[in-house]
């Protein structure tokens, strides 16, 4: 240790200056594994379909340069037409189901007054979370067989004019897709709903109670106004897992019948996977990807609005 002019002491061979700066960047040094990582898994694949959805590609002999061959025959591809019709009906209903459902479950269990009672139903509402999305989609398709579920309790009730092929008929098989997973009590949604009950200051709570606000009062005046952020976050993933998802109607109905259920996500796997057009299936997945990509920053620049405003 050598003694500084100021009587300080200071290590030999370390300079101040230098230690300063690695505990500063120190913190993105950690971060260069996630950012790396996401480079390799996310951008570059997403870089690589944009690339390729110029090509006629087939994944293997076949990479001729088309320009925007693929958009244009998009643009007028019928069967996309119906998967994007589809996907818009699909992704209303479930994310007005996820905006009611689990939000009514989370008030039910927030409000229960037994700290075990609410533990209990908080346990049971997340436990089907560890249950397979593939196990849940083959139970259901057992629930609307001509011989399933429901069919067999029409038949027990002397309803046999009500009995369907709920998947296999173009008037019923979309809204039996939309159906699986009733009563859509839990998951992620009911998490965040839960958590934005429980950041709610109990003091607010008491002053509702004193000026003597009823339930309904509470909720709209109260818990919904408080609850914004998790609202739009709610929105934002339902949108998103819907757009993105196909495996639901690969299980249930490979698109069919005809194209009563056939998605876009699922026109994209067909496509690429089924049918070796994987320039075809690129611009389809591009352009998913540029709708979520307007929608997310649309839906962030009115949450930050909200915020704002408040």
């Amino acid at each position: 240790m050598k003694p500084t002019v100021s009587g300080k002491t200071k290590q030999s061979g370390t300079r101040p200056g230098s230690a300063g700066l690695s505990r500063k960047l120190m913190p993105y040094g950690f971060l260069i594994p996630i950012f790396a990582s996401m480079g390799i898994f996310k951008f570059y694949p997403l870089a690589i379909a944009l690339l390729k959805s110029f090509y006629e590609w087939n994944g293997a002999n076949l990479n001729r340069w088309t320009g925007l061959t693929h958009y244009k025959a998009l643009a007028s591809d019928p069967t996309f037409h119906i998967a994007l019709r589809n996907m818009a009906v699909l992704t209303g209903a479930y994310a007005l189901i996820q905006l009611v459902m689990p939000l009514a479950g989370a008030l039910l269990v927030y409000h229960l007054r037994g700290r075990r009672l609410r533990a209990l139903c908080q346990t049971a509402f997340l436990l089907p979370m560890v249950v397979p999305s593939v196990i849940v989609y083959l139970l259901w398709r057992w629930i609307y067989a001509s011989n399933g579920v429901i069919n067999t309790l029409l038949g027990s009730l002397g309803w046999d004019s009500l009995k369907h092929a709920w998947l296999g008929e173009s008037s019923t098989a979309l809204a039996s897709v939309l159906f699986v997973g009733f009563p859509w009590v839990g998951g992620v949604s009911f998490l965040l709903f839960l958590a934005g009950l429980t950041a709610i200051p109990t003091e607010l709570y008491e002053a509702a109670r004193l000026e003597g606000a009823g339930r309904w009062r509470r909720l709209t005046q109260l818990e919904l106004p408080l609850l914004k952020g998790s609202l739009g976050l709610v929105l934002l993933l339902a949108v998103i897992h819907q757009v993105q998802s196909f495996e639901n109607v690969l299980v249930l109905t490979n698109g069919g019948p005809g194209f009563a259920t056939m998605t876009p996500a699922l026109y994209l796997y067909k496509k690429g996977f089924e049918y070796n057009d994987f320039g075809y299936a690129s611009a389809i997945g591009v352009v998913l990807f540029a709708g979520l990509l307007i929608f997310t920053l649309l839906t962030q620049r009115f949450m930050r609005n909200t915020e704002g405003s408040e």
